[in-house]
């Protein structure tokens, strides 16, 4: 998927404020070109160039692939994953899960030149991404493709293929989540070259700095073919993020080898033969980005690894790996802290908040539904004209849509402690049974629906449960107003709902955990809105409620847990009819099971009414039995 340049516009959507938790991860990381060309790759235009004549090939591949498993380090970022990535796969799979392989590149020169002629590319951009299976889970990939580079069968023939740069997020667990990039740029020395590196570097800075609001430490490696002494790298990447206000980026061989010093532009080029791999500039680099508060990496060892050779001490590929060695510290924390400049304003603020609440159906492991969708947004750029909002606000519909139709619900309201505000005492302000309420507003309480309670105001809306709400009053908006209550629940998908009422054009939000889903602008107080929002929770404790930034009232808080369809329709027998007996109509469908709580369809979608077949009928006891309609 190519990141896109999308519009903004602020609308009712999912919000979310950010969980805190302090957690300590260590974990590795390496960049590597493996070096995956052909040896008999030939660029018939340019004298019958052979680009890769050094090539180790497929046993070059299967070395490395063993070197890998047995260096196990947690994350790899790969370029020039081209023909032999199932010789590495073959080696590393036990251990590593990886991303997309793109596929090779053809070994016939008349290819090339048929290429050339029509300017087009391979379908491949060489890079991968490998993570250790039991230490991280990784998600949301997501391809972009450089907007300049130079040269097709010369100049490195970086235009027959798709070069560019990938997005991945891991999960360490325990809250430890990193944006990482892998990456691989122009290669060459010419004038055409070095500005098209620097044109891809500007590129990279814009995507690091606006794809989302992530808040999270980030880390980018792979083969950049810069040197500081002779591409702008330091100006325009290191410079230019530092500015930013919101991050701070560092190299981690100028951290660890060259002592926070980078090297001066224009000056002779380090090169490893004469200052070797500590004090030596390698093309591979490894840079890592901390937001300047909440969680922070720690670089504690930096080197590259040479010890990638094959049995008669030759590198097993151009490069040899630049690995760091890292610690993850810290907390996860409120957006407020975070924005600034052009970016600290409302619109941005409900983006992230929306941003975020997305991110429990990433966790690894966990078998979300319209994952591509679910990436698209998580990897969009935003700004000022953005529509993002709006594509949140449709994402969550299709998933409610997928969930009614793939999962039954099990009411689980018990878990809620006075879910319809009928216990406890009237107008008691600041005590509701089960409940913590704003603190510093002038009244919180339980209210009647039925009759002015000693003077107080009638208390009504719509779609109102029993005979009594909560209602707020008065207070500093600044400080919000809310029902809370924290509630324990095993893991899985759940749905929240929830009726509330505002004044007009004012929104209130139900909130589940981290997830908050707003109401949207309320023009009529008396009619009020049902909410409902389904998430996926990890297990443990968890808040849920509703809130605002003024008064509200809300009633009637139902829980569902979600469970997935085919674990209750599974070799479930037809109730057949007896010999002699008619099958089952539609209408008699009803009078058989008066009650029944859904049916669906072999397949496990849920209907409207029952069809011509078989439908599965789950009776509001739990019971399911499949039926025959002709």
């Amino acid at each position: 998927m190519i990141h896109k340049h999308l519009p903004f516009l602020v609308c009712c959507a999912l919000s979310l404020s950010v969980s805190l938790s302090a957690q300590t991860k260590k974990f590795t990381v390496a960049a590597m070109n493996v070096d995956g060309m052909p040896k008999s790759v030939k660029v018939a235009l340019v004298y019958d160039l052979t680009l890769n004549p050094d090539a180790k090939e497929a046993p070059g591949a299967i070395a490395i692939g063993q070197k890998l498993k047995d260096k196990q380090y947690d994350l790899i970022g790969v370029s020039e994953d081209f023909n032999y990535n199932s010789q590495i796969m073959d080696q590393i799979s036990s251990v590593y899960s990886a991303g997309t392989h793109r596929g090779g590149i053809s070994v016939n020169a008349s290819t090339y030149i048929n290429y050339a002629a029509k300017k087009t590319l391979f379908d491949t951009d060489g890079l991968n991404f490998f993570w250790r299976t039991n230490t991280v889970g990784v998600s949301c990939e997501s391809w972009t493709a450089w907007w300049d580079h130079y040269g097709y069968t010369d100049d490195g023939a970086d235009g027959l293929i798709k070069k560019g740069f990938r997005y991945y997020l891991a999960d360490f667990g325990d809250d430890v989540l990193v944006d990482v990039y892998i990456l691989h740029m122009d290669a060459e020395v010419s004038d055409g070259d070095i500005a098209a590196r620097e044109s891809q570097i500007s590129q990279l800075v814009d995507d690091i700095l606006r794809i989302n609001p992530s808040r999270r430490p980030k880390i980018v490696m792979g083969d950049t073919n810069c040197r500081y002494t002779r591409d702008h790298l330091k100006t325009l990447f290191i410079d230019a993020i530092n500015a930013d206000g919101r991050y701070t980026i560092k190299d981690g061989w100028v951290e660890k080898c060259k002592n926070n010093t980078y090297p001066t532009y224009g000056s002779n080029a380090l090169m490893t033969w004469e200052y070797g791999y500590e004090q030596g500039e390698v093309v591979d680099k490894l840079f890592y980005i901390n937001p300047k508060m909440g969680m922070q990496l720690t670089l504690n060892r930096f080197y590259v690894d040479t010890d990638f050779n094959n049995e008669a001490g030759e590198p097993l590929a151009d490069h040899y790996p630049v690995v760091g060695e890292f610690q993850a510290r810290g907390t996860l924390y409120d957006p407020a802290s975070y924005w600034s400049g052009g970016y600290d304003n409302d619109a941005y603020h409900a983006y992230a908040q929306a941003y975020d609440g997305l991110l429990p159906l990433t966790k690894a492991n966990l078998k979300s539904p319209l994952k591509e969708e679910l990436a698209e947004l998580l990897t969009a750029h935003v700004d000022a004209n953005s529509d993002i909002m709006a594509r949140i606000t449709t994402f969550r519909q299709h998933l409610d849509t997928y969930m009614s139709e793939h999962y039954t619900e099990t009411d689980k309201t018990d878990k809620i402690t006075n879910p319809s505000f009928e216990q406890g005492q009237r107008l008691a302000t600041g005590n509701v049974e089960g409940w913590t309420v704003a603190t510093d507003v002038t009244e919180a309480f339980i209210s009647g629906i039925k009759d002015n309670d000693e003077g107080a105001a009638i208390r009504y809306f719509a779609p109102h449960d029993g005979d009594y709400v909560f209602n707020t009053w008065g207070g500093n908006p600044a400080n919000g107003f809310f029902c809370l209550q924290e509630v324990s629940l095993t893991s899985g998908w759940y749905r929240l709902e929830g009726v509330v009422t505002t004044d007009a054009n004012q929104e209130v939000k139900l909130r589940f955990g981290d997830a908050r889903l707003s109401s949207g602008p309320i023009e009529n107080r008396v009619e009020g809105r049902r909410l409902s929002i389904i998430t996926y929770h990890t297990g443990g404790k968890i808040t849920i409620g509703a809130e605002a930034n003024n008064w509200f009232e809300a009633d009637d808080f139902r829980l569902f847990r979600l469970k997935a369809i085919t674990t209750a329709i599974h070799d479930i027998p037809v109730d057949a009819p007896s010999q002699g007996e008619p099958s089952t109509s539609n209408s008699q469908l009803s009078t058989l099971n008066p009650q029944p709580s859904t049916i669906y369809s072999p397949s496990g979608h849920r209907l409207k009414r029952p069809r011509r077949g078989i439908n599965i009928v789950r009776q509001a006891d739990g019971t399911t039995h499949k039926i025959l309609v002709k």
